[in-house]
Formats: structure tokens, C-alpha cells, sequence
């Protein structure tokens, strides 16, 4: 036995490595790691801790213990290091030696690094669960859901055995413990235990490291980090629980790429194979110019869809030719589009990009090859999408890098078009398992590390960072992946380091919540049929409210959110409550989808009014219409302002306010946007 103490925790340690107890020391709460009979398992093989030679070695302050493990039948030396760093317990695996590369794989079995036993206590987490080997209907397959799950350990319904999660805590108000790790492939088990005196009720809660995958590939892993964290109330709200696990993550994910934070995004449907053109280089250029106009200036990026061979979805894998349907003279539709990025840019601060795809392969496409396809067990190449337009198979992109071969194609494609600082991937997953003929399987942590993460550096090493579709059931820890996803549902976990759109349901829970464009932008459109011989018009000049709606309603009240740290995130079946670290508050009625956003006594969003303090502006607006009196932000008092009128051809001067106005009554037309701006001194 082993205790490591400091000022926070005490932690006992058995003479292997596992964790008997805790015990932290400022609320006197004492939580429990595994039992004697735990277990480490070498390549799937569960072994008794005698057929180990462990030495193990205390630090001379009693804070940590490193345990340095031989296994003899295979020649595998490794050590596992326990260190108390403040609130926290770090454990560190390192594989000294593996001469004979004998080493795939590392579980704990019967082995959690943190339990909870006592059933006042809640938990909550991300539950990860693989969908069917079957093709879906309308394609995909060997996807995963995600489901998050918070309960009172006490009130919840046992686990038959250990769920998959990406992330877990358990808390009672006074405390909250968690475990974090380098491991990017679903990291985690958990499971809620019976309660041995009352079956079919929980008793207890645990958290285990999820399997080590040590090799992928030619590749060996990183020395495995965990860190089981204790921690008080650190929001501010009274307690410790979830939303203070969250924060607590959120601090250590990277932040976004600052780019996505300050634009307004979306997709421009350019153009399918069965409906043809829907929106040309030209016609591009104006709803760019639009768009400019009615916010101001706001920065811009504008994803082409369809802007490769004969529209959306076709030529893939290949990227490398531009659709001359788009162009006014189809012999010059890449000097064309050329123009149009080079336009945009100069005279209306948006960066043209393009929407692509890496995972699918068309059998008619130039750059088709069978050999980087994923396998079913069978051998048969891997079936993604299969319906009576088409038909498309998966793309390995482990088997991709090791051929070079999307290296090439993203040349060619940066040959083809001028890109700058972005591109958007439609799916692009780390689920394109593939059996191979040799016997050898690529799984989820060799398509992530051996795949997509070159992928992405190569990118990236060319200044240029790739957003998606959105987490596209992959079962990985997406911080750090990507910062920007196109269908995305804001969280207190990712807010800031994850940003998109979520913005399709047009209604006060997703705007409150945090959102941008969800929904293509096309300029022609054909009209959608309804009811008998109704029809819904779906081009942009017919749409153009809703697009204001769309920026005004959501992307400007984003762009405020994404200014400050969010602390506090509660939600149940009615209500959603939002507190960010500057005291701005959003209260949001699900039933009656009613929204009230506030920052001190300034009204920041009400119902379908906005009134969105941002820099040296204020972007007003209301898609009904109002007539009322707003309280300005402190900074604005001190200083005279003008008031703009705006619409897609530009701005209107409409009035000028003297300095020392505590408030403004503004009259706002509906769907007419008016910006406040700051005079100069």
C-alpha cells in the first residue's frame, strides 16, 4: 500500500497500480477507485498481478509513486506514474520497452480510477453507441449517436454492463469528480451499478479508462495521461456539479480558429447534377454583395457547393475541375471563378471558399482506384450511399495517406482553385472501418491518427483550416479536431472552441441558444411544392428576409455570445437557462419559444427584437416590428452616435443622438435592420 497527500487530497494506492480511495481533504468527501480484484489486461489477455515484476517507487514529499512494471512472458516493460498536482490526481502509462512490438493493447479490467458509491450523489455523461453494419436507408453505416444522460445515481437505472463515453462526472452539489484523458478515441467507460439492496435501483457510479490501443499501424500511441480531477464550485453559481466539469474542459480545449468567430458563414448552392444550375459565379457575387450591405461590412465566408464538375456530389474524389455550367463563358470558368474570389474579397470582405468531400469515391470520377477503398469483411469495397441517382463507396483514409494519393489530389485542387485560410469537408469521418485481405483491420484510432490527421496538418501546413459537416457519428474528442462544424448544437462543453451553425429550425430556442447560418443560400431556386397548387418560392430574391432574419435574429446574437466565456448552462423540458462570465444572462421558454437575453439592464434580445452590442455598434433589429425605448450599454453613454437604415444596396443616414443618453427609442420597421454607430470625437 501507498498514500500520496497534499494539501488538498489524500490518495491510497495498492501495492500495484489502482487506486483504493480519496479522500478530499476541504469537504472531508471520500470517493473510491476499484476493488483488490482489478486487473490489467495485456492484448486482450487478463493477468494476475504476480506474473508482473513491480517495483515500486514513492518521491521523497509523498506526492507521487511510479510503478515500473516487467512482464516477462513477452518482454514488455512499462511504468505507471501516480502524482498529486494540486486538485488532481495525474496517472501517466509510459511503455519503457517492447522489443519484440509485442504490445496491441492495454485494459483495466474490474479496474475504475474513480467510483462514487453513494447514491445522493448524481452523475452525468456522453454516452457513445455504434449504430448497425447495415446500410442505413439514404446511407451510412457503422455510424455512432451520442446521448448525453444526467441523473441522481440513486434514481437511475443500473447498467447491464460498461457504456462507452466520451465524458463523465459524478457530483453532489459540494464536490465534482471527473476523469480526463489524451486518449481520442472514446475514452472512457462508465457504468451505474446495482444497488445491492435495492435491485433495479443504482447504487454506484464508475469511471474506467476505455482500451489503450497502443499500435495503430506502424504507429506507436503516446504515453497515455489521465488526470481524475476534484473540483468545488468554480461558475459561481453555489455548487459543484456538471455545469463546473464542463467550464473546467472547456479551459483546456484549444479555441476556434478566431476566423469563424467574427464572420458570418454559410453555403452557396451552386449547382446539381439532376436540377442543374441554381446559383452562377455571377449570381454568387451578388447575394455576396447583398449580404455586405445589409450588416455593414461584416466579414464573410461563402462555401461553394457544386462549384466541381457537373455539380454537388459528382467527380469525387477528384477536385481538380472547376463546373463551367457556372461560368458566363464556360471556356474561362476558372479565370471566372478567379474573379469572383479575387471581388469578394477587395470590395466586400468575404472569403470565397469551397464545400468538398474526402470520404466518398464515385466509380466514374478521374482519380477512382479500387486499392484505397475500405474493405467489408467480405473484401467487397465498402458501400456508403446507394440509391437510384447514386451509388458511392468509402474512401480509407488510412490507405489514402500511406498512398500519397490525397496528397496529390489536394494539390491539384489548390492548382485548380485560389483557397484561402479555409475549406468546409462534407463527412469526413474516422468511420471507415476497413477488414484487410491480409488479415490486418483499420478501425476508428487508425482512420483518426494514421488518416485524418494528416490530412489535416497537410492542410494546415498550407495555412488553411478545414471545418465539416459536423460531428458526423464519430466517436472522438472533436476539440482540438476541427472549430467549426456546418450542423452543430451549441454546448457550455464546446462554446468557443467548437462554433457553427444550428440555425435551420428558425425559432427562438435555437437563436438564444447560439446560432448561424444551417441552411444553403442558392439564387434560383425551383419553387417548392405544397398543398394542391401551392407552391414555396426558393430563390434568394423571395428568401431575402429570411436570410436577414437568419443573420440579424442569429449570427450577430452568436457573434455576442462568442465575446465572452460562458459559465453556467441549465436545461430541462421547458426551460433553458445561459449565464456568461460578464453576467449576461438568456432565459429561453421551450413551450411557448420565448426568448430574453439581458446584460445588466440592457435588453439584448427579446422574442424576435435584437438590440446587439458589438464593438463600436449596435446592430438593431425586429422581425415584427417595434417601437421602444433601449437601455445603452455604460460605454455608449459617453459619446454621440448616428443611426443607419439598412438594406441590401447599402445604408441610409436616418438620425444622429447627442452624448449622455442613458437610453434610445427606436422605431424599427419590420425585418429593416438599423445599425447604431459611434461618432467619432
Amino acid at each position: 500500500m501507498h498514500t500520496l497527500e497534499n494539501e488538498w487530497l489524500a490518495v491510497a494506492l495498492y501495492g500495484w497500480p489502482g487506486v483504493r480511495e480519496y479522500v478530499y481533504k476541504p469537504t472531508g468527501t471520500r470517493l473510491a477507485g476499484s476493488g483488490p480484484d482489478g486487473r490489467l489486461a495485456v492484448n486482450g489477455m487478463e493477468l494476475e498481478w504476480d506474473e508482473w515484476d513491480i517495483d515500486a517507487r514513492p518521491s521523497s514529499d509523498g506526492t507521487a509513486v511510479s510503478y515500473r512494471m516487467g512482464l516477462r512472458r513477452l518482454a514488455l516493460r512499462i511504468t505507471v506514474e501516480y502524482r498529486l498536482e494540486k486538485q488532481t490526481l495525474a496517472v501517466k502509462v509510459t511503455v519503457e520497452d517492447d522489443p519484440e512490438a509485442a504490445l496491441k493493447k492495454l485494459d483495466w479490467m474490474r479496474l475504475p480510477l474513480l467510483s462514487c458509491d453513494d447514491p445522493s450523489f448524481s452523475f452525468d455523461r456522453t454516452e457513445v453507441r455504434q449504430k448497425s453494419w447495415r446500410l442505413i436507408p439514404g446511407g451510412g453505416r457503422g455510424l455512432y449517436d451520442r446521448e448525453r444522460v444526467r441523473d441522481r445515481i440513486g434514481d437511475a437505472v443500473p447498467d447491464s454492463a460498461e457504456v462507452p463515453t466520451m465524458h463523465a462526472c459524478a457530483f453532489d452539489g459540494n464536490l465534482c469528480g471527473f476523469v480526463q484523458t489524451n486518449y481520442p478515441v472514446l475514452p472512457l467507460l462508465t457504468r451505474v451499478s446495482e444497488d445491492s439492496r435495492y435491485p433495479g435501483r443504482g447504487g454506484g457510479f464508475s469511471i474506467t479508462p476505455n482500451t489503450y490501443q497502443y499500435r495503430a499501424r506502424e504507429r506507436t500511441m503516446e504515453p497515455l495521461e489521465l488526470a481524475v480531477v476534484f473540483l468545488e464550485d468554480i461558475n459561481g453559481d453555489g455548487a459543484a456539479d456538471d455545469c463546473d466539469y464542463h467550464l473546467w474542459l472547456n479551459r483546456q480545449f484549444p479555441d476556434a480558429d478566431p476566423l469563424y468567430k467574427k464572420a458570418i458563414w454559410y453555403q452557396v448552392f451552386n449547382a446539381e447534377k439532376d436540377r442543374g444550375v441554381l446559383t452562377t459565379f455571377k449570381e454568387t457575387l451578388e447575394i455576396i454583395r447583398q449580404i455586405h450591405h445589409v450588416t455593414g461590412g461584416v466579414p464573410q465566408i461563402a462555401y461553394l457547393i457544386g462549384w466541381q464538375f457537373d455539380g454537388h456530389d459528382t467527380g469525387y474524389p477528384s477536385l481538380n475541375r472547376v463546373n463551367p455550367k457556372l461560368a458566363e463563358n464556360p471556356e474561362r470558368a476558372e479565370e471566372e471563378l478567379r474573379e469572383l474570389v479575387r471581388r469578394a474579397k477587395e470590395e466586400y470582405d468575404c472569403i470565397v471558399s469551397y464545400h468538398i468531400n474526402l470520404d466518398d469515391a464515385y466509380v466514374d470520377a478521374p482519380d477512382w482506384d479500387p486499392a484505397i477503398l475500405s474493405r467489408d469483411p467480405d473484401g467487397a469495397e465498402r458501400l456508403w450511399l446507394d440509391t437510384p441517382k447514386q451509388r458511392a463507396y468509402h474512401i480509407s483514409h488510412t490507405k489514402d495517406v500511406e498512398s500519397g494519393q490525397i496528397f496529390r489530389r489536394i494539390d491539384d485542387f489548390l492548382r485548380a482553385v485560389p483557397v484561402e485560410r479555409t475549406v468546409q469537408v462534407d463527412a469526413f469521418r474516422n468511420t471507415n472501418a476497413s477488414w484487410e485481405a491480409d488479415g490486418s483491420y483499420i478501425g476508428p484510432l487508425e482512420e483518426l491518427v494514421c488518416g485524418m490527421q494528416p490530412i489535416l496538418a497537410y492542410f494546415r501546413d498550407k495555412g488553411i483550416d478545414v471545418s465539416t459537416e459536423g460531428l458526423n457519428g464519430m466517436p472522438i474528442e472533436d476539440s482540438g479536431v476541427f472549430s467549426a462544424y456546418w450542423h452543430y448544437s451549441p454546448s457550455l462543453l464546446y462554446h468557443g472552441k467548437i462554433v457553427g451553425g444550428g440555425s435551420v429550425d428558425m425559432n427562438a430556442i435555437a437563436w438564444g441558444k447560439g446560432a448561424s447560418f444551417d441552411s444553403d443560400v442558392l439564387y434560383r431556386g425551383e419553387p417548392t411544392r405544397l398543398l394542391g397548387e401551392q407552391f414555396l418560392a426558393n430563390d434568394f430574391e423571395s428568401k431575402r428576409d429570411q436570410v436577414v432574419d437568419i443573420i440579424y435574429l442569429g449570427s450577430m446574437l452568436y457573434q455576442f455570445y462568442l465575446e465572452r466565456e460562458m459559465a453556467e448552462w441549465r436545461e430541462d423540458g421547458r426551460r433553458i437557462y445561459i449565464r456568461y462570465s460578464d453576467g449576461v444572462t438568456v432565459d429561453i421558454d421551450k413551450a411557448e419559444e420565448r426568448l430574453a437575453v439581458r446584460w445588466g439592464q440592457v435588453t439584448v434580445a427579446l422574442d424576435g427584437d435584437r438590440f446587439v452590442p458589438i464593438g463600436g455598434r449596435i446592430y438593431a433589429y425586429s422581425r415584427d416590428g417595434s417601437d421602444r425605448e433601449w437601455t445603452l450599454p455604460e460605454d455608449w453613454r459617453g459619446g454621440g452616435f448616428a443611426a443607419y437604415r439598412m438594406s441590401g444596396e447599402g445604408r441610409e443616414r436616418i438620425a444622429e443622438y447627442p452624448a449622455g443618453s442613458s437610453s434610445v427609442r427606436l422605431r424599427l420597421e419590420p425585418r429593416v435592420p438599423v445599425i447604431l454607430e459611434k461618432l467619432a470625437d
